[in-house]
């Protein structure tokens, strides 16, 4: 008989576990042999409620969702880059993020996806931005400015016929809008 008792607390406590009642809460119940009527789930991590859907006494069926929890220690970024600009684009770029409410302050994230399709509205693909936030100093819904640097390499951006270089300097300028300027005067 006591073989068939203690596979029925076996089973229990298998039970509770699943349902995550943490081992403090089980060895409560053993040491005192109450049954509670009630009993506090916690959180499987750390974060912050966005949303509750629950309330006291309410009903709970398995699958339903009552808080919404988000760990705010690293946040997303959604920003929007215009076509002609998506070459220049890649996945692990760095990015300066500035937020209007703290002028001043730049935070660095990395650039972890970019979505498949356009917006045909705007011409514009969503990209998605991985942030630190230690200090909890980025909210959800918050706007910001992003500023990807992208290297492009030595270019000459005129052709090289048209530079006029001085012997009092290293400035170069262009000979075509040196003679439009003298027209002008």
């Amino acid at each position: 008989m006591a073989s068939s008792g203690d596979s029925l607390a076996e089973s229990a406590k298998r039970r509770l576990k699943l349902w995550d009642i943490s081992d403090d809460q089980i060895r409560t119940l053993e040491e005192t042999g109450q049954a509670k009527k009630t009993l506090t789930l916690y959180s499987p991590f750390k974060g912050f409620v966005l949303e509750k859907s629950a309330y006291k006494g309410m009903s709970v069926m398995p699958g339903m969702s009552l808080f919404k929890l988000a760990d705010l220690s690293v946040v997303w970024l959604y920003g929007d880059i215009y076509e002609y600009e998506l070459p220049f684009i890649r996945l692990g770029q760095q990015a300066s993020i500035q937020l209007t409410y703290l002028p001043g302050e730049t935070f660095t994230g990395k650039l972890i996806y970019i979505y498949p399709s356009l917006n045909p509205e705007t011409r514009t693909a969503k990209v998605r931005f991985e942030i630190p936030n230690l200090q909890g100093k980025l909210k959800p819904e918050m706007y910001a400015n992003v500023e990807v640097k992208v290297h492009l390499g030595q270019r000459l951006v005129v052709p090289r016929g048209r530079l006029l270089i001085p012997v009092f300097g290293d400035w170069p300028f262009l000979i075509r809008a040196m003679a439009i300027l003298n027209r002008e005067r």
